[in-house]
């Protein structure tokens, strides 16, 4: 009988910790990457981050190098595509600050030519009145008065045409663009991919939550297998299952809860009240989001059926607890539910 070779050793030596460290500090480089990324223009960053944030879960210690140079190869890819999304952005925001000035340089000028115009007007009838002073007939003066009260009239008249008429257009205008600052401004807190509130407006409303100091739950739902999916599938089927998936989620939630993309496969729902409310919401996604979804790998292939579930945490409000403490303790709470559905399925 051969002897007994322990692997402990190998698995405690320099190369092995050195490798661990260096796949634990290229993780990290990636959640840095996609949070700063995400700082710095967070309207076009919400697919870099979802990418990245499947990348870090992707590669491990025990990855293949092969493995490894393809996460690499998609991050820059990724940040290459955010780079252009980014300058796109910057531009067309450029475009409209550009429209917004010529909008106030245009009404600048029209109401300065208007003015000019009633100035000598104005001037030209000044000028009269100190003609007609000087006339010593009394008829040929009143009848120049009452040509000019008449004119002046009539100037005046003019005057508030012009003024209500400019006014018009410039409500009109300042309307239009008001139109569009919100659509863009709607535009910039929804997620492009599933259509649900991105990171940005998911913080926006937790931090309203938290001023407000009524009781409210945040729930974070993460698929599981969706790495597997992806590897089996490709990605257009996983884009269409975070779709299919973010919809049923969408419509199992009340009007008044927060549906959110909180990065690649995780999902964030804010619902108010405590924990029955967030118990009956998480029964209703076990019973209605959870099952089976079709997926098309590609266009004109057959479709195929996925089972899908997912991990849900739960994690109360509590006076004290800051957005940070909350989201950890959803976090730690999913996770605890992950381990608990694979000692289930391993026991079954």
């Amino acid at each position: 009988m051969p002897p007994v070779v322990s692997l402990k050793p190998f698995l405690d030596s320099p190369e092995r910790q050195l490798i661990a460290a260096l796949v634990d500090s290229y993780q990290r480089l990636l959640a840095a990457t996609a949070e700063s990324n995400a700082s710095l223009c967070a309207q076009s960053a919400g697919e870099l981050a979802a990418t990245l944030h499947l990348l870090e879960q992707s590669i491990s210690e025990h990855s293949r190098p092969t493995e490894v140079v393809s996460a690499q190869q998609t991050a820059e890819r990724e940040l290459t595509a955010w780079q252009g999304r980014t300058q796109d952005y910057l531009r067309q925001k450029a475009a409209e600050m550009k429209d917004l000035m010529m909008l106030i340089a245009r009404t600048a000028e029209s109401v300065a030519e208007r003015d000019q115009r009633h100035n000598r007007n104005l001037q030209g009838l000044t000028e009269r009145l100190k003609s007609i002073a000087e006339l010593e007939d009394i008829s040929r003066l009143r009848s120049s008065l009452v040509a000019s009260v008449e004119e002046i009239s009539r100037t005046v008249q003019q005057m508030s045409r012009d003024t209500e008429q400019t006014r018009r257009a410039l409500e009109e205008q300042l309307s239009q663009y008001r139109e569009r600052l919100e659509k863009t401004e709607h535009a910039a807190h929804i997620d492009a991919l599933t259509g649900l509130a991105n990171r940005r407006r998911i913080e926006t409303d937790l931090a309203a939550r938290l001023r407000r100091g009524q009781p409210f739950a945040a729930l974070l739902v993460d698929l599981n297998g969706f790495k597997q999916i992806n590897d089996t599938h490709g990605h257009l089927a996983g884009d269409q299952l975070l779709r299919q998936f973010a919809s049923e989620l969408r419509q199992v939630c009340h009007q008044s809860d927060l549906v959110g993309r909180w990065g690649g496969d995780e999902f964030l729902i804010l619902t108010a009240g405590a924990q029955t409310q967030a118990d009956n919401l998480r029964q209703r996604i076990e019973q209605w989001v959870w099952g089976s979804y079709p997926l098309k790998p590609q266009p004109g292939q057959p479709a195929v059926k996925v089972d899908v579930r997912a991990a849900i945490g739960i994690a109360l409000w509590q006076p004290g607890l800051d957005a940070a403490q909350l989201l950890a303790a959803a976090d730690q709470a999913m996770y605890q539910a992950k381990a608990q559905a694979r000692r289930a399925a391993s026991a079954g």
